[in-house]
Order: structure tokens, then C-alpha cells, then sequence
């Protein structure tokens, strides 16, 4: 967008620092408060589709007498710094105090858009599958994208710390990359961990985490 500045202030609802950008990069599911400061005139809001030729547009206009930019115009701002999670650092007060993880849930996300069989570790969702965890723990997460597609993946009931400290809910896991992610084993349950690509979920990218009787 164009505009005197826009700066992120929380991702999933957890503050950051205060961080300038030009763009942003916002996967399904993905949350971001943004503070942008316009001058007067109409300026395009622009959203593009990753890894498409398409795009969502809208005016915002501040002043009556400014001529609208022509359809289709491009931004520079897309053109300048992607913003991503290393990047940004949380406010302190939600950063997660430094702790060994007691336990770690390694999830692989497997399959192919020819075969769309998207799965967890190889196997489409099953009810019966369930990852245990205990009160108390501090768990990674490690999700191993084996695929060549981005995956929003999201874990319920919970929020999780990335390695820059930052606090989300839902994380992007690029092609060939493995992200690690903590979080602290505090509301008891049966909790989905799946990919916020519904498509993807519904095929079978998605599964359980469940807390096992007593604590550590």
C-alpha cells in the first residue's frame, strides 16, 4: 500500500515490536494488527496470491478532490521488504521464558498436488492417532515440509513461540524447510494440529494432540 507508513504491531494477537514494513507476507489463517498512516489523496490496497497471477484490490481515499491511480497499478511497496517472522520480536510480555523442550512431536507434511494425498507423517487424518503430551511439558513442535507447497499450519487450544520469540497460532512452513516451535503443555484436552489450506486439511493434512493422565 502507499502511504506515510505502516508498521505490525501484533501477529495471531500477540504484540511485537513495532516493526516498519513495506509488505507483508499473510498466509491462510495468519492474523496481523497493522498501524498505517495515509496522506490525502486515494491510495491502492493491493493483496497478490502467492505463486499466482491474481489479485485482490481496493481504494482507500482520504481526500474527495484526488484522482483515483489507474486499475491495476502496481504498489512499490510491493516491490520493497517482504516482512517475515525473523524480522519481528515480541513485546516482553508475551515472550515464552527459555526452557528445554521436555518433548518433541516431529510432524512430516507429505504429498503431492498430482495425487493430492496430504497427510501428517504419511497417513491421512485418523482419530485413533493422537500425539501425547503431559501437563506441565514444554513441547516442540518440528514441522518437516517434505512437500513442495507452503502449509499455514495451525495447532488448537494452544499459542506456540517461534524461534524469534514471537507468538502465534498459525505458522507458514515453506517448501523443504523444517520450523521448530515450543509451547507450554497448559489446557488439558484433544487439540487438531492441522494445515489452514481447508483443502489440504480435509484431504488428510491434519491430527491429534491429546494430553495423557497425570502430570510430569
Amino acid at each position: 500500500m502507499t502511504s506515510i507508513g505502516a508498521s505490525i504491531t501484533h501477529t495471531d494477537g500477540f504484540a511485537v515490536q513495532p516493526k516498519d514494513v513495506d509488505a507483508l507476507l499473510v498466509g491462510m489463517g495468519e492474523r496481523y494488527d497493522v498501524l498505517v498512516t495515509l496522506k490525502d489523496g486515494v491510495f491502492p490496497l493491493v493483496a497478490l496470491a502467492e505463486g499466482k497471477a491474481a489479485a485482490a484490490r481496493a481504494l482507500v481515499r482520504t481526500s474527495p478532490q484526488s484522482a483515483a491511480p489507474k486499475p491495476g497499478q502496481r504498489p512499490r511497496e510491493l516491490d520493497g521488504e517482504v516482512v517475515r517472522y525473523a524480522k519481528l520480536q515480541p513485546h516482553e510480555q508475551v515472550r515464552l521464558p527459555q526452557r528445554r523442550p521436555d518433548r518433541t512431536v516431529r510432524l512430516e507434511l507429505t504429498g503431492t498436488m498430482a495425487a493430492y494425498d496430504w497427510a501428517i507423517n504419511g497417513k491421512k487424518y485418523d482419530p485413533e492417532t493422537v500425539a501425547p503430551v503431559r501437563s506441565g511439558e514444554r513441547v516442540r513442535l518440528s514441522f518437516v515440509n517434505r512437500t513442495t507447497m507452503w502449509h499455514p499450519m495451525h495447532l488448537h487450544g494452544h499459542t506456540f513461540a517461534l524461534p524469534s520469540g514471537i507468538r502465534k497460532d498459525t505458522v507458514i512452513v515453506l517448501p523443504g524447510s523444517t520450523l521448530n516451535v515450543d509451547f507450554d503443555a497448559d489446557n488439558p484436552g484433544l487439540w487438531m494440529i492441522h494445515c489452514h489450506n481447508i483443502y489440504h486439511a480435509e484431504s488428510g493434512m491434519m491430527t491429534l494432540l491429546g494430553y495423557a493422565a497425570g502430570s510430569r
